[in-house]
């Protein structure tokens, strides 16, 4: 085998070790059930669907794909956090505020705080927030919270917020 030959194949074995030993980087997401306990309207004339606003979901562009943030980060495109909010009520709702926090060393540590306002939400309307950012310090754990403000009238509290821990991990 000529010297050229082995030199490449050394260099392809270094690179199949390099990368065998790395392994992968996953990002495992964990929901929390809310911690906000449900309120029984004491008052029979408050009907409870009147004024009701709801967190169905969060998700994130791109996914959380760890080599994909890295590269968009280093890029300077950032990560767009999308929140979709739902009136589940039955009247149309203004200036519903909507947060988002992320933090770090359990919860102490607040790295990232946005809030959003959705100017008007009519009765079975979603509407989508988005929050976006370039510059996120890393962790191998975050903890996410999301909150959409009680409006006036509103007894069910519940489905207002999400919390979820974002754990960066290697297989």
């Amino acid at each position: 085998m000529s010297r050229k030959r082995v030199k490449v194949a050394a260099l392809v074995a270094l690179a199949v070790a390099l990368i065998a030993s790395s392994g992968c980087v996953d990002i495992e997401v964990v929901g929390h059930a809310p911690d906000i306990p449900e309120v029984v309207p004491l008052d029979e004339e408050v009907d409870a669907s009147d004024h009701d606003l709801a967190i169905l979901a969060v998700d994130f562009d791109p996914p959380l794909v760890y080599e994909e943030m890295v590269a968009r980060k280093n890029r300077g495109e950032g990560i767009t956090m999308l929140v979709a909010i739902e009136n589940t009520g039955t009247n149309a709702e203004r200036d519903v505020a909507v947060e988002m926090q992320l933090c770090r060393d359990n919860g102490k540590t607040v790295i990232l705080h946005k809030t959003s306002t959705i100017e008007m939400i009519a009765p079975g309307e979603v509407k989508i927030v988005q929050f976006r950012d370039t510059n996120i310090p890393f962790s191998r754990a975050y903890l996410l919270q999301v909150n959409v403000a009680p409006v006036p009238g509103e007894v069910r509290f519940g489905d207002n917020q999400k919390s979820y821990d974002l754990l960066i991990t290697q297989p």
